[in-house]
């Protein structure tokens, strides 16, 4: 007897319609059209109004020499003393005696005076037009990325939700169709254990899910407190020891290569959740029996936690993919695992300050390593957390 397929559903980024992006494009086209226009009109306003102004106070010293040279040749006694008639009311200009008579002439510190304040006034204004529009373009970049990171938030936020959803469903359907299958009348002994242990791998597909689900969410709602000094042998050992139960069940094999002293600082149950995903991830996509090496190597700058496993690996297309979410591999024309494993170990170890770097080849198994930042002996030491 035949049976159909569980049904699948393929999760694909979520992408904006190419309207909206070009609309968004041609608003922040305008934006920058409107700032770009704004600094010309604001420079082109200022030199024109320096200019204005300059112009302004030359020429008015030009009229009060044209007027002072008018009153010393028609007046005898302004000839005679013209400072002490015309001093007070024309203080920028100087009296010079000749052979010909009395000379008018403009003050050449006056003149030197008034560029001077026309030039610091023109500096002033474009400083404070340049700190505008440095403001202005600031502001503005700042609104555009709270809406983007807004609409990234809510894009995700639908993402997951119609992944986890169409993860749901997948084995939903599954348990279902096998349920309906097991009520037909004729079902032969092994046609029944054959069911039975798909609907057994569906809900353990179930649990695993719900269990991701849960730990993807906990990093945002529950708070761990301040960090502390973790010692990554330490960390592993207990890691391994919860999974013992799971790795004789899985007919799997743990071997630990760690010496003490390789100190990170950080929350044990963030560290603890992406080795245990990397772990049961390592289990679950390589035939049994199974190795899995994990050793600690210590830097003085950065430690790296390395696990190790001779599964099938992963091509070398897919390095990036594997971490993405709901992203799962395929094995026997069957999904494996939740997608949320890998994407999980990225996150927390990201939280953490580090990266993860993956090594793999379609057959030569996997190599994931955790560089995480170290924590200096002397600061562990005096932490008394280890």
């Amino acid at each position: 007897m035949v049976y159909p397929p569980p049904l699948h559903f393929q999760v694909g980024p979520n992408r904006k319609p190419r309207h909206l992006k070009v609309r968004l494009g041609f608003l922040y086209g305008i934006l920058v059209a409107l700032l770009v226009i704004m600094g010309a009109w604001w420079v082109y306003f200022l030199s024109n109004e320096s200019k204005a102004q300059s112009e302004y106070r030359l020429q008015k010293l030009v009229n009060d020499q044209i007027h002072a040279s008018f009153l010393v040749q028609s007046d005898e006694r302004v000839r005679a003393e013209p400072e002490k008639w015309l001093g007070d009311s024309f203080p920028d200009l100087i009296f010079r005696r000749s052979d010909g008579g009395v000379v008018v002439e403009v003050d050449p510190a006056v003149v030197k005076e008034i560029q001077d304040e026309v030039r610091n006034t023109r500096r002033m204004f474009l400083y404070e037009g340049l700190f505008f529009l440095v403001l202005l373009t600031a502001g503005s970049s700042i609104l555009i990325h709270a809406w983007r990171s807004e609409v990234k938030f809510k894009q995700a936020r639908e993402l997951f939700l119609a992944g986890a959803t169409h993860e749901f469903k997948t084995p939903l359907a599954s348990l279902r169709l096998y349920t309906e299958t097991l009520g037909r009348q004729g079902l032969g002994e092994a046609d029944v254990r054959r069911i039975h242990g798909r609907m057994l791998d569906d809900i353990h597909r179930l649990e695993g899910l719900v269990d991701d689900v849960l730990s993807t969410s906990a990093v945002d709602v529950f708070r761990q407190g301040p960090p502390v000094v973790l010692d990554l042998a330490e960390e592993c050992r207990l890691v391994l020891e919860d999974l013992e139960r799971f790795a004789a069940d899985n007919r799997a094999r743990f071997n630990l290569q760690a010496e003490p002293g390789s100190c990170i600082r950080g929350h044990r149950a963030t560290l603890g959740l992406a080795l245990r995903n990397l772990l049961v991830n390592a289990v679950r996509h390589s035939p049994a029996p199974v190795t899995v090496d994990v050793a600690v190597q210590a830097g003085r700058k950065e430690h790296r936690l390395v696990v190790r496993d001779d599964g099938p690996g992963i091509p070398r297309r897919l390095h990036e993919k594997v971490f993405e979410c709901f992203y799962s591999g395929k094995q026997d024309g069957r999904s494996v695992g939740t997608g949320l494993g890998l994407y999980l170990v990225k996150r927390n170890i990201e939280n953490l300050g580090g990266r993860v770097e993956l090594d793999s080849a379609r057959g030569l198994g996997c190599e994931f390593t955790l560089v995480l930042p170290a924590v200096p002996p002397q600061d562990a030491a005096r932490a008394g957390d280890v």
